[in-house]
C-alpha cells in the first residue's frame, strides 16, 4: 500500500501555532464553578450583586399579582383565602429558592399525605402551605412508565432529616426549578430535575466586577503619596533610636503641613507629592457592570438603580425588554406552578378551580402617559360608536369596566350602582332628534353606560333637525387670576400687560355649524371654569406678532381643541400650543423666569372671527 497523507482543514499555521498544542488557547476547557450548596447559601449571603440578581426577577414576577375574570365577590374570597394562606409571599419564597438551585411548596390537607389530593376539595380545606428547599426534600426515582401522568418526574419526595421517612406524593409538592440542565451523562438526576442555581451561572461576572471595584478602592489610598528625601537618613537609621527619630520627624512634617498649610525642610531635603492617575477608572467599572447585567439577563438601570448611559437615553426601551423577559418567565415557569397550586386553593376558597385570569401589568404608567392613553381610547371609542358596529349598551358596559379598572376615577363603580339602584336609564330614540354620540369620559346619562362619568345628563346629546347656519368661530377663555399673573410679570421686569390676558382654543376662519361642537362640560367645575395647576412645562418666548407669550402644556385645552376641529373646524395655525399673549412691546428674554403657579381660566365664549384679525 502507499503512503496515505492526512490534510488537515481548520485555522492551524505552522508559524503562528494557531490551533496547535501551542496555542493557549487550545487549552482552555470549561468547569462548573461550584455544586457546593454552602457556596450557593455564602454567595447570597456575602455579595449584595448576587442577592439583588436572586431576588429582583422573583420579585417582579410576582409584585403585581394577577387580574381575574370573575365577579366581586368571588374575587374577595380568593383574595381572603390568598391572605390567610400567605400565597403571595409563600409564591416569592419558593421562587426564590428556585432560583437559588430548587425550592418548592408543600400543600397540607391535614390528611395521609402519601395518597394523591382527593378529587374533591372542600372549602377551607387548605390547613398550610409550606416551603421547602430542594435541599430539604429528597426525591424518589424517576418515574418511566410513559403511561403515567407523572412521567419523567419524581415518584415520590421525602423530607430530608425528618424522624418519620413518609413519601410525600408528587401531586402534593408544587417545584420550582432553577436553571435547565440537559439530560446528559455527568449530571446527577437530581441536577437534572431540580436545574442549576443562578448564582452558579453568574458568578465569574460577579467575581470579575467585585474584584475590579475592591481593586480601584484600594488605590484611593495611593492616589497621592508624599516622597521626602532626608539627608543622611540611612546614617540616622544605623543610629541608636534613629528610627524614632525619622519617624518622628515624618510625623512633624505632615503636622505643619496640615496646621500651618507649610513643609519645613533643612537645605539639603526634598519633598515631593506624587499623584496617581485614575482617568478610565470609570469606564472599566461600567464594562464589568454591564458583563453582569447581560449575565443576568437584568437592565443595568434595574439591577443597580443608575440612570442609562448614553445621550437622550432613557432606559424605557431596556426596561421595556426586560418586563417582556420577565412576562414570558411568568407564563413558561410561573403559570405553571399557580396553576397546579390553584387546582386546590381556589376549591378552598369555595370557587371553581377554572377561573379565568391573567397576570397583572408590570409597567406602571406615569399620569401623563395614562392621560394619552384615555385620550387614544376616547377618540378610538368615538369612531366605533359613530360606525354602529357594537351594540351601544354592550360598549357602554365596556367603557365602564375600562374606567373603574383603570382606577384614575374614584367612586365610579359606587356611583354606578347607586345609579342602578335608582333605576336610572337612558333616554330613548326620537324620530325628530339627530343623535351625536359622546366622546370616551365625558358625563352623560346612565352612569351603567359609556361615558356616564355618573352623572345624570342623556348618554347622547340631542340636537334640533334644523341646524344652525355655518359661521367662523373663535373660542377662548379669559384667565381669572390676572392679578397673580401681573405680580409676577412686574417681578420679572415686563411691561405692563395688556388686561385681556385670555387662551384661544380655535381660531376657524372656516364657516361651521356651531351645534355640532359637543359641550365643555365634564372637563371643567359647574361655574365652567378650569384650573392649570402650577409647576409643568412653562416658557417664555415670542409668538407670531407678540414679543412674548406664556407657553405650557395642557391635555385638556388640546383634547378639547381636537375635539372642535373635528367638529368642522380649521384652525388658522399649523400646529396647536395653549399660550398666553402677554405683551407686544420690545422685551428682553435673556433674564426671564416663566411663571410657574396656577392658572385660571374663565367658561368658553364662542365668537365669530372679526374681520381684520
Amino acid at each position: 500500500m502507499g503512503t496515505v497523507t492526512r490534510l488537515w482543514d481548520g485555522l492551524a499555521n505552522v508559524l503562528t501555532g494557531r490551533g496547535t498544542t501551542v496555542d493557549r488557547a487550545a487549552h482552555n476547557f470549561w468547569v462548573r464553578r461550584f455544586t457546593d450548596p454552602q457556596q450557593i447559601e455564602n454567595a447570597y449571603l456575602g455579595s449584595w450583586l448576587h442577592r439583588k440578581i436572586v431576588d429582583i426577577p422573583a420579585q417582579d414576577m410576582t409584585r403585581a399579582g394577577r387580574d381575574w375574570d370573575a365577579e366581586d365577590d368571588q374575587i374577595a374570597a380568593i383574595e381572603k383565602e390568598e391572605k390567610r394562606l400567605g400565597y403571595w409571599p409563600k409564591l416569592y419564597e419558593a421562587l426564590t429558592l428556585g432560583r437559588l438551585g430548587g425550592g418548592a411548596i408543600l400543600i397540607g390537607l391535614g390528611d395521609d399525605p402519601t395518597q394523591p389530593l382527593p378529587a374533591t376539595i372542600h372549602t377551607a380545606a387548605i390547613r398550610y402551605l409550606t416551603v421547602l428547599s430542594r435541599w430539604q426534600l429528597s426525591i424518589g426515582d424517576m418515574e418511566m412508565d410513559p403511561e403515567s401522568d407523572n412521567f419523567g418526574e419524581p415518584m415520590f419526595f421525602r423530607l430530608s432529616g425528618s424522624q418519620r421517612q413518609i413519601n410525600i406524593h408528587p401531586s402534593r409538592v408544587v417545584c420550582f426549578k432553577g436553571l435547565p440542565i440537559p439530560a446528559i451523562r455527568v449530571a446527577s438526576w437530581e441536577d437534572r430535575f431540580w436545574g442549576m442555581s443562578v448564582v452558579e451561572a453568574v458568578d465569574e461576572a460577579v467575581q470579575q466586577a467585585t474584584t475590579a471595584c475592591s481593586g480601584f478602592a484600594s488605590l484611593i489610598d495611593e492616589a497621592k503619596i508624599d516622597v521626602f528625601r532626608f539627608n543622611g537618613t540611612v546614617d540616622q537609621l544605623s543610629q541608636p533610636g534613629g528610627e524614632e527619630k525619622l519617624m518622628k520627624r515624618v510625623e512633624l512634617t505632615n503636622t505643619g503641613k496640615s496646621v500651618h498649610r507649610a513643609v519645613i525642610l533643612d537645605k539639603e531635603d526634598e519633598w515631593e507629592q506624587r499623584q496617581l492617575s485614575l482617568a478610565g477608572v470609570r469606564d472599566v467599572i461600567i464594562t464589568y457592570d454591564a458583563r453582569v447585567a447581560g449575565a443576568a439577563d437584568i437592565p443595568a438601570t434595574r439591577l443597580f438603580g443608575k440612570a442609562p448611559d448614553g445621550m437622550n437615553a432613557t432606559g424605557e426601551g431596556d426596561l421595556a425588554n426586560y418586563f417582556q423577559s420577565i412576562g414570558a418567565k411568568q407564563d413558561m415557569q410561573l403559570r405553571p406552578a399557580m396553576e397546579k397550586l390553584d387546582a386546590v386553593v381556589l376549591p378552598s376558597a369555595g370557587m371553581p378551580a377554572d377561573l379565568p385570569w391573567k397576570f397583572s401589568t408590570l409597567m406602571v404608567l406615569t399620569e401623563q402617559q395614562a392621560a394619552d392613553i384615555e385620550l387614544k381610547e376616547a377618540q378610538a371609542l368615538e369612531k366605533l360608536v359613530g360606525l354602529a358596529m357594537v351594540p351601544e349598551t354592550a360598549m357602554a358596559k365596556t367603557v365602564q369596566n375600562r374606567l373603574i379598572e383603570s382606577g384614575r376615577w374614584p367612586g365610579l363603580k359606587k356611583l354606578i350602582e347607586e345609579a342602578e339602584a335608582a333605576g336610572e336609564e337612558l333616554p330613548g330614540d326620537d324620530d325628530d332628534l339627530d343623535l351625536v354620540p359622546i366622546p370616551n369620559g365625558e358625563k352623560g346619562g346612565d352612569p351603567n353606560l359609556a361615558g356616564s362619568g355618573g352623572a345624570a345628563r342623556p348618554a347622547r346629546r340631542a340636537i334640533a333637525a334644523n341646524d344652525a347656519s355655518p359661521r367662523t368661530l373663535y373660542v377662548s377663555r379669559k384667565v381669572v387670576n390676572v392679578a397673580e399673573v401681573k405680580a409676577w410679570a412686574k417681578s420679572q421686569g415686563l411691561p405692563n400687560l395688556q388686561d385681556d390676558l385670555h387662551v384661544t382654543l380655535i381660531y376657524s376662519r372656516t364657516p361651521l355649524d356651531w351645534m355640532k361642537v359637543e359641550s365643555e362640560d365634564w372637563n371643567q367645575e359647574k361655574n365652567g371654569q378650569i384650573e392649570i395647576a402650577p409647576g409643568g412645562v412653562r416658557i417664555v418666548e415670542p409668538l407670531g406678532d407678540r414679543t412674548a407669550v406664556l407657553l405650557f402644556t395642557s391635555s385638556r385645552l388640546s383634547w378639547r381643541h381636537e375635539q372642535i376641529v373635528r367638529a368642522g373646524a380649521e384652525h388658522g395655525f399649523p400646529d396647536y400650543q395653549p399660550h398666553i399673549s402677554l405683551t407686544g412691546e420690545p422685551v428682553d428674554l435673556s433674564g426671564v423666569e416663566p411663571y410657574r403657579g396656577r392658572i385660571i381660566l374663565g367658561p368658553e365664549i364662542f365668537e365669530e372671527v372679526k374681520d381684520g384679525a
